[in-house]
């Protein structure tokens, strides 16, 4: 019997027990394979050959070759740039409406360091540029790839890093054409990195490491690399363009091609005792029991073209391949997607093209072609006679007729044919590249007045809009890598450093402290089995925990479009009583509110009955106990052993209520009305009409003038 079963890739090399210790040369040339496949499915798609010549244009390479000659202007006019920037702009440029939820109300303080986690590292790390650097491969090559790592060498103990990366190094192994890279059966990561940072990165194997020639190094596509982690797989690699061209198999260069491949590997453990998997003692490691997925997050094989550096499980929990697919307009029938550029590039050459000819023709008409007469001048008169020289004197021969005549250039009507063809070329350009209103919008951002939100909505073209969405199911994909990443690798003492002593939480006092998962004990609270310090590894709560968060985006929010409406409506219905103190706050992003307070409310899953008699018996006896004692108050709340849940009996309607965090805004109204808090308006002025996003004004009606805050409409 073998010791494993097969892992359901074809032509996959079968793993055995041999092979976990010492490796197996045959999946080198597995691999060789995979990366060949790979690159034909990319090359077999439509946008493939446009990209390089998009990014050329974006750079501002836009003139052919016959175009360059001394004697023609060679004026660009980067349209392509400009709408490029527009897009990017549009996209990043205010903070998205996000976080995390968490689906029990015990982990809400969880969920709240999760978001302020994200937003610290959103703003130290930069992570808007890169998303930027994502979303301008999206529109040059119509995808962009956006890798997580975990980069442990970052200041404070670690953290996250992005790298927005070329598609074209990003080869499928089996791909669907769904919408997320995380259905296919594998991905290879193609990258560059320096031979002497290879071998740091992996001491024991720098035998392996040796330059690479410039025929491999052509293959890479992408243009600049980061530093390395010193975990298992690279933190964060980024690559640079090989040379075009000619290419040799002679090494210049001491750069190495490496491979990160991330394979779904459904291998088994057929043996009849437990394995162990990964680096003992990494943030990785687990053990395998009998019958059980070899590879329950997957598998990494880290190789170059003539080694294997390292095969075993995916180093991280979230089970995910670390890159993220953005593409901002997705066709069924193309992988890559449809880039910006494919119908703006013509547009673009004709905008050059009649630029440099109304310029060629301007100076035609200063500069006009004349035709001498040798007999009445001289030759070198001729070569140094410049017509366009005021005042200028020449001698000719009599008798032999006029010296010189002008052969007329282009016309005039023809000129202003031309600068009408070109305002009408630009304008099309900014139609179809989905910026015609962009000015606009930017102006709308700066003026708050009653009717923004009308005009902000106007002034959006479909192609933003459409984009935005895009975007914002690209985070979530995104954010699932990130939560994963803090649940396996934040610490405390980063945790503190980040956002203070608040940041501590009692899962930093259990049986694992240091982390923000809970290792629990029966009795505890908050004790579920998934959750047993004894009887789960960390791995197995880390994985658990995780999915008791939501990620949630506000649709339009990465324009902000609905974030000023929401807040005018929230704050009229909490006016009227209609919404509570709680998610009143929510909507204004305010932080440390906190969360209402358990009350009695109906229970939200049936009783069995059986609870029910034991609920009704305690408080009957409690209530008789009461009465001999002659001691005032109500009977106390009851607890279920089974589920650790409260109950009480409404002594007015006889209903069992459950002590529990009210969830709809109903009970929370109830737990408002109960704690006494609400809005109290001033009995002083004119009351607020909400009619506009509130906004400091300056009263002149006493020296000096007086500040106020105004939301009526002028």
């Amino acid at each position: 019997m073998a010791d494993f079963s097969g892992s359901g890739i074809p032509d996959l090399p079968t793993t055995t027990v041999d092979s976990l210790r010492h490796g197996n040369p045959a999946v080198l040339g597995w691999l060789t394979e995979a990366i060949q496949d790979g690159d034909r499915i990319l090359r077999g798609d439509p946008s493939y050959e446009g990209i390089e010549r998009a990014q050329q244009y974006v750079a501002g390479e836009q003139l052919a070759e016959e175009q360059k000659a001394k004697y023609l202007p060679q004026v660009t006019i980067n349209e392509c740039r400009k709408a490029v920037q527009a897009h990017v702009s549009s996209l990043t440029d205010v903070k998205p409406v996000f976080g995390w939820r968490a689906s029990n109300p015990a982990y809400t303080l969880h969920a709240d360091l999760l978001n302020q986690l994200a937003v610290v590292e959103w703003v130290t790390q930069m992570f808007d540029l890169d998303l930027g650097d994502c979303i301008k491969y999206a529109l040059v090559c119509g995808t962009g790839d956006l890798v997580v790592d975990w980069d442990p060498h970052a200041p404070m103990g670690g953290a996250n890093t992005l790298s927005a990366r070329d598609p074209r190094d990003t080869l499928p192994i089996r791909p669907s054409y769904g919408r997320s890279l995380q259905s296919w059966s594998g991905v290879i990561l193609r990258e560059e990195h320096t031979v002497n940072a290879l071998r740091a990165m992996y001491p024991t194997r720098g035998y392996l490491f040796s330059a690479a020639s410039d025929t491999a190094l052509s293959r890479v596509a992408g243009r600049f690399r980061t530093a390395l982690s010193r975990l298992i797989t690279p933190a964060d690699p980024l690559d640079r363009l090989g040379q075009t061209g000619i290419h040799t198999r002679r090494t210049r260069s001491g750069a190495v091609v490496l491979y990160r491949t991330y394979l779904r590997d459904h291998t088994r453990n057929l043996t009849t005792g437990p394995i162990v998997m990964g680096e003992p003692g990494s943030a990785w490691a687990y053990v395998v029991p009998p019958n059980a997925p070899l590879y329950p997050r997957g598998r990494l094989i880290v190789s170059t073209d003539t080694a294997i550096v390292y095969d075993g499980p995916n180093t991280y929990n979230h089970g995910l391949f670390p890159v993220c697919r953005l593409k901002l307009w997705s066709l069924p029938w193309h992988f890559l997607g449809l880039p910006l550029f494919h119908d703006l590039l013509p547009v673009q050459d004709a905008i050059n093209d009649t630029v440099n000819d109304l310029r060629l023709g301007a100076r035609q008409w200063m500069d006009p072609d004349l035709l001498y007469n040798r007999n009445a001048v001289s030759e070198a008169t001729m070569r140094l006679t410049d017509p366009r020289r005021p005042g200028k004197k020449i001698k000719v021969n009599p008798g032999f007729g006029e010296p010189f005549s002008k052969l007329n250039g282009p016309a005039p009507q023809v000129l202003g044919v031309l600068s009408e063809l070109w305002d009408k070329l630009t304008t099309k350009f900014t139609d179809l590249s989905g910026t015609a209103n962009l000015t606009a919008l930017l102006q709308l951002r700066q003026m708050p007045a009653a009717d923004t939100i009308e005009k902000y909505y106007e002034a959006l073209t479909p192609e933003i809009r459409h984009e935005a969405r895009q975007v914002e199911a690209f985070m979530r994909e995104l954010s699932e890598m990130i939560k994963g990443n803090y649940f396996q690798f934040q610490t405390t003492a980063k945790r503190v450093a980040l956002l203070g002593d608040a940041a501590v939480t009692l899962a930093d006092v259990d049986a694992d402290p240091g982390t923000l998962v809970p290792a629990l004990r029966p009795g505890e609270a908050g004790y579920t089995p998934e959750l047993d310090a004894d009887t789960t590894s960390p791995d197995e709560r880390a994985r658990f925990f995780q999915k008791q968060f939501v990620f949630v985006v506000a649709p339009n929010s990465i324009l902000a479009m609905d974030g000023t409406e929401r807040k005018m409506i929230t704050m009229q219905n909490f006016r009227m009583g209609v919404v509570d103190f709680w998610t009143y706050h929510e909507v204004l992003e305010t932080p440390n509110v906190g969360a209402p307070p358990a009350i009695p409310l109906p229970p939200l899953q049936p009783i069995d009955p059986a609870t029910q008699q034991l609920i009704i018996q305690q408080t009957l006896l409690q209530s008789m106990q009461s009465l001999g004692s002659g001691l005032q108050g109500g009977p106390s709340p009851v607890v279920d052993p089974q589920t650790n849940k409260t109950y009480q009996l409404d002594p007015m309607s006889g209903q069992i209520l459950e002590i529990r965090v009210p969830t709809t805004i109903t009970e929370r109204l109830q737990a408002q009305q109960l704690l006494g808090i609400g809005l109290v308006a001033n009995s002083a002025g004119r009351k607020a009409s909400g009619e506009a996003p509130p906004k400091m004004e300056s009263k002149n009606d006493e020296p000096g003038g007086r500040p106020t805050v105004t939301e009526s409409r002028k």
